[in-house]
Parts: C-alpha cells; sequence; structure tokens
C-alpha cells in the first residue's frame, strides 16, 4: 500500500499520545462502566478499551450534545474486529448499541491468548503528540509508524497514521462524512506501555470514526 502524507490537511488540529498515567479529566483504559453489547460470536461483552472524558476542553471539537463519554469498544477476541462495525451511543455515551457487524468470519482467540473481560482498569493520560508522531511527508511515515505502539497504544483526534485512505465513512443514519478520531493498535513490548494486560491485537490497527450528530461509532482495521 502506498502511504500518503495526511498531515498538511490536519494542520492545526491538535493530536494527542494517549499513554497509562494520571490526567486532570476522567480518562481510563479498560473497565466496563459502560453497558456494552454481547458479541455474537464469542458470546461475551465486547471490550471496553478506552472512554474518554468529554469534560476535557481538548476534545471540545467532538463534543456533542447529550454525550458525556466517549468509549472506544470492540471484541478484541474473535473476527469480530476484523469487519466494518458501527455502534450507536445513548445515555451519555454509557450505552453502546450495535447498529450493524460486518464480519464473515468464523474465529475465536484461543482460550490461553484471550484478553480478559473486562479488560483491567488503568487511567490514561493525554500528551499533546509529538512532531515525528504527525505524517507530514512521505519520509515521516515511517517514523511515526515506528513510535505507534512502541511508545503509545492510542492515537486520539489529530492526523490520521493511514496506510491507504478507508473507504465508505459515511454516517449510516444521516448520510454525511464520519470524522477520523482514534486509532488503537497492540502494545509491542512486554507489558511497558499498558502495565495491568500484555495487550496483544496481532498485526492490525483499529480506526475509530465517528458522527457526532447521530452519535455513531465506526471501527474497521489496517494491517500494519
Amino acid at each position: 500500500m502506498t502511504k500518503k502524507p495526511y498531515g498538511k490537511h490536519w494542520k492545526g488540529i491538535k493530536g494527542y499520545r494517549v499513554i497509562e498515567g494520571n490526567d486532570v479529566y476522567n480518562h481510563y483504559f479498560g473497565g466496563q462502566d459502560c453497558d456494552l453489547p454481547i458479541c455474537p460470536l464469542c458470546g461475551e461483552k465486547m471490550h471496553q478499551i478506552f472512554c474518554y472524558d468529554l469534560k476535557d476542553e481538548r476534545l471540545s471539537e467532538i463534543k456533542a450534545e447529550g454525550l458525556n463519554v466517549l468509549p472506544l469498544v470492540s471484541c478484541l477476541n474473535c473476527s469480530m474486529v476484523w469487519e466494518p462495525q458501527y455502534f450507536q451511543l445513548n445515555n451519555g455515551g454509557k450505552f453502546i448499541q450495535v447498529i450493524s457487524q460486518e464480519n464473515t468470519e468464523d474465529w475465536v482467540q484461543d482460550e490461553e491468548d484471550r484478553l480478559p473481560v473486562p479488560l483491567p482498569r488503568t487511567n490514561v493520560n493525554l500528551i499533546e503528540m509529538k512532531v515525528e508522531d504527525i505524517p507530514t511527508n512521505e519520509d515521516n511515515y515511517d517514523t511515526a509508524f515506528d513510535l505507534f505502539g512502541s511508545e503509545y497504544l492510542c492515537r486520539f483526534l489529530g492526523a490520521p497514521l493511514y496506510d491507504e485512505v478507508p473507504e465508505d465513512l459515511d454516517c449510516p443514519i444521516c448520510n454525511q462524512e464520519m470524522k477520523y478520531i482514534a486509532t488503537i493498535t497492540q502494545d509491542l513490548g512486554e507489558r511497558e506501555l499498558i502495565s495491568v494486560v500484555d495487550f496483544q491485537l496481532g498485526e492490525m490497527n483499529i480506526f475509530y470514526h465517528f458522527c457526532k450528530d447521530c452519535l455513531v461509532i465506526k471501527t474497521q482495521i489496517q494491517g500494519t
């Protein structure tokens, strides 16, 4: 795949590294504070991976009426995460409802390798991205990819680090283009980035896009 320099299109829009640690606001990894859907393949509740406190003024551009928190969810123990999924947020963001899931495979992770449900909870902090995290040109992409997963697990807002432009970003309710909000990857070290769990996903990045008018989140993956 050809990597493309998107940074110039996101000039002035701050992005953040998400790392373990305490923030002024209640951002966290894991936990199960939200009412999560049951994975139809695994039969367990989906993972609440990160949850962001929208009282944080840095997140004002994605603040929506009636939304207090922004959870990023998926099932990480089966093939359900491999294909696009659409979720709608209700009750301030605390209730997540499945709109559609496009899974066509029937793969479930071996029991000994599954991530726990729920994921252990730990606080996270938002740190403004460094210059080298922003893909401003073709050469910069390799550096940004190398840092992602080795120094931090989640990119929140700012410039997306795509392998290629994702397709079908229209909201299934209003048909307007959904906004990129985050990417999650696995810990390339050994319990170095998130101390409470060995966070292994396989060779993929999970992208999240959001329609704040309809409170709809889309997930889809790209390989690393």
